[in-house]
């Protein structure tokens, strides 16, 4: 059995898959984007090394922060390590907000070739000239991406150049059914809108007084930050304020901001992408699941 546990930042899902899997005697999986990186541990509110729970859960701490890393690598990890744990526990449970990396593993994504040839030369094209060659090459990603979208541009050109479909065309012929064979239970756990709001600014308050200043600094000396990992909600905001762009208090309200917002997008996402209901408690989640398996 699976047990995937989504939801918005802050909305308590590590603490319900603690209790899960404990019960179970299950192993985690985790789904976020951002704990992967080794040393992005504050900002990204990650279980701390301490913690029991850590030795059983997957997929964190993988990679260093000045690695670039994809949602098909996910995809690869992921199965990988599932199968790998499928051969020795009867329960699985899977966490995290990173709505991408849970269609890709779970679903059956497939991804076009990472192919580059012709990446050098679009590059020397302007933007009008790369929008003209995708609109007679693929019409239908043209019509999807923004004439001022270079990295987007190039990409979809590349694809059409180098393979024999295109990436409207690859992506149309998808059907997006679930992978896994197994019975998979989805838990959508999404506290009302102001206890998740309050649990945010809690919890950015509680990052700043805990040392993120400290850990970015140190990320800085130690690494040269890959693009996506200086993406991160409340990084990228400190290397502004450690570049003086930008008081703390300034860079702390911005943090807070912008996570409220990508809560929202989560929240979004999960309702239109997941068969599952909405829990507006851990508890709910956690009696359901207990009350299956007595």
């Amino acid at each position: 059995m699976i047990y995937c546990i989504v939801g918005p930042t802050c909305s308590g899902k590590t603490e319900v898959a603690k209790r899960i899997a404990s019960f179970l005697r299950a192993p985690t999986i985790s789904a976020d984007a951002f704990q992967i990186y080794r040393d992005m541990n504050i900002g990204t509110a990650k279980i701390e090394q301490s913690d029991e729970f850590y030795q059983s859960h997957y997929l964190i701490d993988i990679i260093n922060p000045d690695q670039e890393y994809s949602v098909k690598q996910y995809q690869d990890d992921f199965r990988h390590v599932f199968e790998t744990l499928k051969a020795t526990y009867q329960n699985i449970v899977i966490v995290g907000g990173t709505g991408l990396y849970l269609r890709a593993a779970l679903y059956d994504y497939v991804f076009y070739d990472d192919v580059h040839s012709s990446a050098e030369l679009l590059e020397q094209k302007s933007n009008n000239e790369l929008f003209d060659m995708l609109t007679e090459l693929d019409p239908h990603s043209a019509s999807k991406i923004h004439i001022n979208n270079r990295k987007r541009l190039i990409r979809a050109i590349d694809i059409a150049l180098n393979n024999a479909k295109t990436k409207s065309e690859i992506i149309s012929e998808q059907k997006h059914n679930l992978y896994y064979k197994d019975d998979i239970r989805f838990y959508f756990l999404c506290p009302n809108r102001d206890k998740l709001y309050e649990n945010i600014n809690k919890r950015t308050d509680v990052m700043i007084k805990n040392g993120l200043v400290d850990e970015v600094n140190n990320l800085l000396e130690k690494y040269k930050l890959s693009t996506t990992a200086k993406q991160a909600i409340g990084y990228k905001e400190i290397i502004s304020y450690l570049n003086g762009e930008m008081t703390l208090e300034t860079a702390t309200e911005l943090i807070k901001k912008r996570t409220r917002n990508y809560a929202k997008r989560q929240i979004t996402f999960f309702k239109h992408q997941f068969p599952t209901k909405m829990y507006s408690s851990g508890e709910e989640i956690i009696k359901e699941i207990y009350e299956q398996n007595v």
